[in-house]
C-alpha cells in the first residue's frame, strides 16, 4: 500500500486516518531496518520494540525534514489517541501491558494492542529521549548505537546504558525512573499545571493523576518571558509537586509542551 497513490488505498485505511503512515513513514520505516533490526539486532522478543521503535522514529524524522515539525507532532498526538483508546472490556490499549512483553501483548481482549504499544508508544518513548537529550545528542546517541552494536545484539538494559550517557544533569539521569515507567510499566499520566506570579519568581504545582503513585514522568514545562522560551523539565509524583523559576520579568505564557511528552492534560 505504501506505493498507491492516496486514492487508491483501502476504504479502511482512510476511514482510520492511516494515509500518514502508508504514503509518508512505511516505505522509510522498512529501510530503516537495514539499521535497526538487520545490522543491530534485539537479544530477544523483549528488546524488539527497540527495533521497531526506532525504524518508526527514523521515518519520522525524515517526515519531519521534508514536511516540518507539526506534521510530526500530528502524527504523536494520533498516537496518543490509539493509546487512550478503550477496548471492548473497557480498560486503555496503552494498559495491555508494558511495551517488553513484545508479542504477548496481542490477546483476544485486545488484538491491537502489540501494533500499538509497540511501534506508537514505544514511538513516543523515543521522542521523549530525544527531548531530554537534545537533538545533538540524541542523533550522536543513534550513530553510536549503530557503530557499538553493529552485527550484534542489544538489550533493553544495554540501549538504557548506553543512552543515560547522552544525558543532560538531572535526578534522573541514569534513566532508571524513565525506563522503570514508560518501557518495563504502563500508564499515561494526567497532569495539571497551575502557577502563579509573585515578586520575581514564578511559584506552580504540578499534579498527576491516572496512575498509581509511585509514577514519575518528568513534564516540559515551556515558559514564555518577553522574547525568551525556556523549557524547564520537572518530575512529577504521587502527591503535587512544587516548583520555582526566578523570573526578570512577568511570564507572558506558561504552558506544559505535550508535544514534548506522552501525558493528557487537565484544565
Amino acid at each position: 500500500m505504501a506505493y498507491l497513490n492516496p486514492g487508491q488505498l483501502p476504504a479502511r485505511v482512510r476511514q482510520q486516518d492511516d494515509t500518514t503512515f502508508y504514503t509518508e513513514l512505511l516505505e522509510s520505516h522498512e529501510v530503516a531496518h537495514q539499521w535497526w533490526g538487520n545490522a543491530v539486532i534485539p537479544a530477544s522478543y523483549h528488546d524488539d520494540w527497540l527495533m521497531e521503535s526506532l525504524s518508526n522514529y527514523s521515518a519520522l524524522l525524515l517526515l519531519e525534514k521534508k514536511k516540518g515539525a507539526k506534521v510530526v507532532d500530528a502524527v504523536l498526538d494520533q498516537y496518543r489517541n490509539h493509546l487512550l483508546t478503550k477496548t471492548d472490556s473497557g480498560r486503555e490499549l496503552q494498559d495491555a501491558g508494558p511495551i517488553t512483553w513484545g508479542i504477548r501483548l496481542e490477546s483476544s481482549l485486545a488484538p491491537d494492542a502489540w501494533r500499538v504499544v509497540t511501534y506508537e508508544k514505544g514511538t513516543w518513548i523515543i521522542h521523549m529521549l530525544r527531548r531530554r537529550m537534545g537533538d545533538q545528542k540524541f542523533l550522536s546517541l543513534l550513530h553510536e548505537a549503530c557503530k557499538r552494536y553493529r552485527l550484534q545484539t542489544i538489550t533493553t538494559e544495554q540501549f538504557r546504558e548506553l543512552a543515560q550517557q547522552y544525558m543532560p544533569p538531572s535526578s534522573d539521569q541514569d534513566l532508571k525512573l524513565f525506563f522503570e515507567n514508560w518501557v518495563y510499566g504502563t500508564g499515561i499520566p494526567r497532569v495539571k499545571l497551575t502557577y502563579a506570579w509573585r515578586g520575581m519568581k514564578l511559584t506552580g504545582t504540578l499534579s498527576q493523576s491516572d496512575v498509581d503513585d509511585s509514577f514519575t514522568a518528568f513534564v516540559p514545562v515551556e515558559v514564555q518571558a518577553g522574547r525568551q522560551k525556556t523549557v524547564h523539565w520537572i518530575a512529577t509524583a504521587g502527591d503535587p509537586v512544587s516548583f520555582s523559576i526566578p523570573l526578570k520579568t512577568p511570564p507572558a505564557k506558561v504552558s506544559l509542551l505535550t508535544s514534548d511528552c506522552l501525558v493528557r492534560t487537565s484544565k
